[in-house]
């Protein structure tokens, strides 16, 4: 070894701990600047977007109910309310409140809870169960054991929340049901007037109805929408399908589109298309994986604009049409509301009313621009987590939560 490199092995030697300690501090510094420098960069793409705004506000409660097991669906029907649980409840919208709180007028007991998101149509009102029965009440009644007008057989497993016109109803479980509302028997029981495969399983939600058609999405990985007649015969056959290469939420219907979220996007297809479809346009929202859906709930549709609550808790605006055909479209406005995944929003004006499944329920002014002085998100936290969408009455936002109770309240 010459002289030089001796010299350098042994003052290396001297200071080995020295380096040891010298070494481990930069390290430490290049992990500080590498999550630095990740952090300024996602808060940089954070810049991008328009700053959250705090929500603010008290609504005033009107009157308040409550259940012995979890609220899984909130219907308005005339001057009812009618509310899903293990059973089928029925409340008047305008409660005389006592100390015991909301009275109930009358209860459909059913065998096979939890039941769907209630549909009320032409004096009935259609539900799910859990075990493949779609149940027909009538939509007024007296006591607490209020028997169904017929019981539809519809498969296996969770029915969905029924869609219903006056002729026939739809719901789907492992496939899509159709009933004739008239359905009757002697033991009350109903088979279907036809059914129809739906690929993969289909999306949690109600068929959409529009157009002479019924509108059913898939779970699937794959995926995708399919388009039936709405008046069909045994082995019914889509009149088109629609790609959207992942799993999709349920339908919405507009003027002369159906409206999908798939893979963090609003997609829009032509109800007049024909064989296998790909989207008119997109509305991209949130990047994602491919398998991500983007929302549980379905868009909801309002004149020239589309809504759709995200599962990060974020409701974003779009125009239901699109200049650009078979090209992106992105939204027009956004409202962050929560951290947890929003229901499909119900929309009165200018105003729409949309829960959380962590129990949240907001106020969203739609014309509130977020340069203005005016308050776009107002909410009210719920006692515990929400199953189901909140609803708008006549005189109250209602909304149900997993706890059993019910609050009506106003903004």
């Amino acid at each position: 070894m010459s002289p030089v490199f001796g010299h350098l092995h042994a003052l290396l030697d001297r200071h080995r701990h020295a380096v040891r300690r010298t070494g481990v501090v930069l390290l430490a510094l290049a992990a500080g600047l590498l999550v630095t420098g990740a952090t300024i960069r996602m808060l940089r793409t954070a810049d991008d977007l328009a700053p959250p705004l705090a929500p603010s506000g008290t609504p005033s409660p009107t009157w308040a109910a409550s259940l012995d097991t979890p609220i899984t669906g909130l219907a308005v029907g005339g001057e009812d309310l009618y509310v899903a649980s293990d059973q089928l409840t029925t409340f008047p919208l305008t409660c005389v409140v006592t100390v015991d709180g909301c009275a109930s007028r009358w209860r459909g007991i059913v065998p096979d809870g939890p039941l769907s998101v209630p549909t009320v149509r032409d004096e009935r009102v259609y539900v799910g169960s859990s075990q493949g029965q779609l149940y027909a009440f009538p939509a007024s009644c007296d006591g607490d054991g209020c028997p169904p007008e017929w019981v539809g057989v519809a498969g296996s497993g969770r029915v969905s929340q029924p869609a219903a016109t006056f002729d026939l109803v739809y719901a789907t479980s492992d496939e899509l049901y159709a009933f004739p509302t008239a359905c009757a028997s002697e033991d009350a029981s109903c088979p279907p007037a036809w059914i129809a495969d739906v690929p993969g399983r289909p999306a949690p939600g109600p068929p959409a109805l529009g157009g002479g058609l019924v509108i059913v999405a898939s779970s699937s990985a794959r995926g995708g929408i399919s388009a039936y007649p709405a008046v069909c015969t045994d082995d019914c056959e889509p009149v088109w399908t629609g790609r959207t290469d992942g799993p999709a939420t349920a339908v919405a219907i507009g003027e002369g589109l159906a409206y999908t979220v798939a893979r963090g996007q609003l997609m829009a297809f032509e109800l007049s298309c024909t064989g296998v479809c790909r989207p008119a346009w997109r509305g991209p929202f949130r990047n994602g994986a491919p398998l991500a859906t983007g929302a549980i709930g379905p868009p909801t549709v309002d004149g020239d604009r589309v809504l759709v609550g995200d599962d990060e808790g974020t409701l974003w605006v779009f125009r239901s049409t699109c200049e650009r055909e078979g090209t992106r479209c992105g939204p027009i406005d956004r409202f962050p509301v929560t951290s947890t995944a929003l229901h499909a929003p119900a929309i009165d004006g200018d105003q729409a009313v949309v829960g959380s499944t962590g129990g949240v329920v907001a106020r969203v002014q739609l014309d509130c621009r977020s340069d203005e002085d005016c308050d776009r998100v107002l909410v009210r936290e719920l006692g515990s987590r929400a199953l189901a969408p909140a609803v708008e009455a006549p005189q109250a936002t209602i909304a149900g939560a997993r706890d059993g109770s019910i609050e009506a309240f106003t903004w």
